[in-house]
């Protein structure tokens, strides 16, 4: 098992909404979204950073196991959602990174920030267990 390769990949979330975002103030380069703006899609892409430079990673690397357990209970920024290991064992870096795109399609409307969706804490700086079992997942900006 290997989680502390998992939490050292560089992830993105990727946003799609129905309305463009819109800066926070104007001296900052942050962005937010209005408090009518939806999601319209999310995607998840991580890379492993090496020798001052991203690369995709590897079959092998997607392949590898980093979590053994059957299920799964994960937090964004909302309340968990539950995933089932898809051979019933074991997540991989891919069955992890798809855990981590559903839970936030499912809960990231929920989020708030200045108003609207968060869509600005889009940078995965990894998974942690908490005291009551729920992995939560920590975003950066």
């Amino acid at each position: 098992m290997s989680l502390e390769f998992f939490n050292g990949l560089s992830g993105t979330l990727a946003i799609e909404l129905t309305e463009p975002t819109e800066a926070v103030a104007a001296n900052l380069i942050n962005q937010r979204a209005s408090a009518t703006a939806a999601i319209r899609g999310i995607s998840f892409a991580l890379n492993v950073f090496e020798d001052g430079d991203f690369r995709d990673l590897t079959v092998g690397e997607l392949d590898r196991v980093v979590l053994e357990s059957p299920v799964l209970n994960l937090r964004g920024l909302s309340a968990p959602v539950e995933h089932l290991a898809p051979n019933g064992k074991w997540f991989t870096v891919r069955d992890l990174a798809a855990a981590i795109r559903e839970t936030e399609r499912s809960t990231r409307q929920e989020s708030q920030w200045f108003g609207g969706v968060d869509v600005h804490h889009i940078f995965f700086e990894g998974i942690h267990q908490g005291d009551d079992g729920v992995w939560e997942i920590y975003w950066g900006s």
